[in-house]
């Protein structure tokens, strides 16, 4: 008869503290228990993960890991040596926007991007936006809303009304006005000509950006024909044309996307079928804002798609610049000017540089330095650019708080100068108040009370030393300092 441990322990008497349980020495038990006791050796001679990583990726993911890494690495360099993005000179102060609908969110949105305080080469520039609408009273009742008086769009909003439905605007709306943002929908390329020839005659107009939407069934030989024709017809304007397909909801910077040349546009339909065969329409205005800003769009008809598939390069490259910390501006300019086209010519020249000798392969000490040696460069580009980000932002902070504290003193008294004066007064205080804003926002620690009266104190100390010096140097002078001896030198003039 066999019984458990269990029914074994139920059996021993009361006050039984220590028993001894009989041992089995056979050779089966032996050598199952040798087998896993070196199974379970084995399996922590594999390094710190604990496990074999040999074979762990598919030879795919292999191909896609080694890719990555790739675009990773000629990004950075790409971080590390390229300029500033080259803004347009001639912007101007205002800007109008015609083609959209009040009605529908992208006139909302448009006016939002053009006046994005995370955007200041957009919102600082223009003083005066003008919506070309068909109905007036329509456009006030949706675009001036509650946000916009929040954000200051209402302090430049102005309208303009279309003398028929969906007209463009006329030379007398366009006068005094330097940009202008026009929106073509339902893919009517015939429509951008018309653009073009009222832009020309428009003396004031320097630059035009044409978003054309829904024009999934155009073709590539169309985009060239209207290429041709806005290179021949702009001689007094710069001008950046982007065509999308039909529009979707999808919030901007979810989706990656790709940006072609039409002159390098090869297939016959541009846009292909299923997910690319739309675009987001918050990612379409993105693209046509920031183009509008950047000199080297000037003279660019590009082709946006999407790029849902996370193994394209189009999705490797964008997923990497945010990655490494590039902002939308310097996105949109790298996908313009450079793009999936710039990465391949850049490895077909790396090929034909290196055909004659082929490089070592590098060993494991190697990759492993040269791995921790780009992620500390990574690392140290993320964090400059998030100071510059921050410093930005803590300076626009810094002048709405002096411009309110202009705002709420002159109303109680005259002041007797300028904003600007004002501003450069307060500076100090006001970069104070920004940062207390700015990591109480980010959910940082704040001790308010405590930093304002070390503030105080901060401000007395500068203000005394600075007083003392200037005593300092009144003591220190001399007669001849204050009262000048006088000239007396007598100078007789010619011919009297």
């Amino acid at each position: 008869m066999k019984l458990g441990l269990a029914a074994f322990l139920t059996l021993l008497p009361v006050g039984v503290t220590s028993f001894h349980l009989p041992t089995y020495s056979t050779s089966s038990t032996t050598s199952s228990r040798s087998s896993s006791s070196s199974s379970s050796t084995q399996l922590y001679q594999f390094g710190t993960l604990g496990f074999d990583t040999a074979n762990l990726y598919s030879r795919s993911e292999e191909e896609q890991i080694k890719s990555r890494n790739e675009i990773m690495s000629y990004l950075s360099k790409l971080a590390s040596s390229s300029p500033p993005v080259v803004l347009r000179q001639h912007l101007g102060n205002t800007v109008v926007i015609s083609g959209f609908n009040p009605e529908e969110p992208a006139s909302q949105e448009i006016l939002a991007f053009l006046n994005n305080e995370f955007s200041p080469h957009l919102s600082n520039t223009f003083s005066k936006i003008v919506a070309h609408v068909d109905d007036v009273k329509m456009g006030k009742k949706r675009l001036i809303s509650r946000s916009a008086r929040y954000t200051g769009l209402l302090d430049k909003l102005d309208f303009s009304q279309s003398e028929s439905s969906g007209a463009l605007p006329t030379l007398a709306q366009l006068e005094g006005v330097s940009s202008w943002v026009a929106h073509v929908d339902g893919g009517a390329l015939s429509k951008v000509e018309e653009i073009m020839a009222v832009a020309e005659q428009a003396e004031s107009v320097k630059n035009v950006a044409i978003l054309v939407s829904g024009a999934q069934n155009v073709k590539g030989e169309e985009l060239k024909q209207v290429e041709d024709m806005m290179k021949s017809k702009a001689t007094t304007f710069q001008y950046t044309l982007v065509v999308v397909p039909e529009w979707n909801d999808e919030p901007e910077a979810i989706t990656a996307f790709g940006i072609v040349n039409v002159t390098d546009v090869v297939d016959e339909t541009p846009f292909g079928e299923g997910a690319a065969a739309s675009f987001s329409r918050e990612e379409s205005l993105r693209i046509i804002t920031e183009a509008l800003a950047i000199d080297k769009a000037a003279g660019k008809c590009v082709v946006a798609t999407a790029a849902p598939d996370a193994k394209s390069v189009e999705s490797m490259l964008v997923q990497g610049m945010r990655e490494i910390g590039f902002d939308r501006l310097q996105e949109v300019e790298h996908m313009i000017t450079r793009g999936v086209k710039g990465y391949n010519d850049m490895l077909s020249t790396e090929k034909e540089g290196q055909a004659w000798e082929k490089a070592p392969e590098p060993t494991d000490e190697e990759k492993a330095f040269a791995a921790a040696s780009k992620e500390e460069k990574m690392t140290l580009l993320r964090q400059q650019k998030q100071d510059v980000e921050k410093e930005n932002e803590l300076k626009s902070l810094a002048r709405e708080w002096a411009k309110r504290e202009f705002l709420r003193k002159s109303l109680k008294r005259r002041i007797p100068i300028s904003e600007e004066e004002f501003i450069e007064i307060v500076w100090d205080r006001a970069m104070f108040e920004a940062d207390l804003k700015y990591r109480t926002m980010s959910g940082l620690a704040v001790n308010e009370s405590e930093e304002r009266a070390k503030f105080k104190e901060e401000q007395k100390a500068r203000k005394a030393a600075a007083y003392k010096k200037e005593q300092d140097r009144w003591n220190s002078m001399t007669t001849e300092d204050v009262e000048p001896t006088e000239q007396t030198t007598v100078t007789f003039g010619g011919g009297m």
